[in-house]
Order: structure tokens, then C-alpha cells, then sequence
């Protein structure tokens, strides 16, 4: 997070996020921190099972098929699966917000809560 201040642009030009001020930044960190937090989360959960899914299937029908190296799907059923099932992590993505931003920032120890396990 670079803070654009007198010292000139360094930090902000070498930064992935930029801010004006020092007192956005617990904004920052205690909303938008955590919601992308939670939105990785759920992504990277969402992609592993969405996976594991499509593994199994093709596991179980090369029991089936009695290892015979037929393929259960063509590539572009594979391709089109992947993208439509990437729809709703997008919507989640975009719409997500567990908390109100005023809780979160009244309440920070709420940013630990799935980290901890709490959630």
C-alpha cells in the first residue's frame, strides 16, 4: 500500500494499492481486507470442489469403462464446464459482503474469525 505524501510518488508508483491519506488505510485493512478475504477463500473452495467433482467423474467412469483410455467428455464440454461454473464465484465475488462495512470497522476483531476457524 503506497500513501501519496511530500516525500513525493515513490511509494505510491512501486505499490499495488495507493491511497491519499494514512487514515484510509483502516478502512482499507478492516472492510475491504477482510471482505477480499473471504472472497479468496470461497474461491479457492468453490475451485477445489468444483475439481474434484470433474475428477471423480472421469475416475469412475475409467472404472467403468474398464480402463479402456475412452473419454467421458470432449474437450469442449470440459472448457464450457469450467466457464459456466465460474459464474457464480464471479457473482459471489461482486455481491458478497457478509458484514456491514461499519461493523467491521467498529468491531476488528472480526477480521480473525476465519482465520481462526470461527466463521
Amino acid at each position: 500500500v503506497g500513501i501519496a505524501g511530500r516525500e513525493g510518488r515513490q511509494a505510491v508508483n512501486n505499490s499495488d494499492f495507493a491511497i491519499g491519506q494514512f487514515s484510509y488505510l483502516q478502512r482499507l485493512m478492516l472492510v475491504h481486507g477482510r471482505w477480499n478475504y473471504r472472497r479468496a477463500c470461497k474461491f479457492t473452495i468453490f475451485t477445489f470442489w468444483r475439481n474434484a467433482v470433474q475428477v471423480l467423474c472421469i475416475f469412475y467412469y475409467t472404472l467403468i469403462s474398464g480402463y479402456s483410455g475412452t473419454s467421458i467428455f470432449e474437450d469442449w464440454i470440459r472448457l464450457s464446464f469450467n466457464f459456466l461454473c465460474s459464474i457464480p464465484v464471479m457473482a459471489t465475488g461482486c455481491m458478497d459482503q457478509d458484514i456491514p462495512d461499519l461493523a467491521a470497522l467498529n468491531n476488528p476483531r472480526q477480521y480473525a474469525w476465519g482465520r481462526l476457524g470461527l466463521d
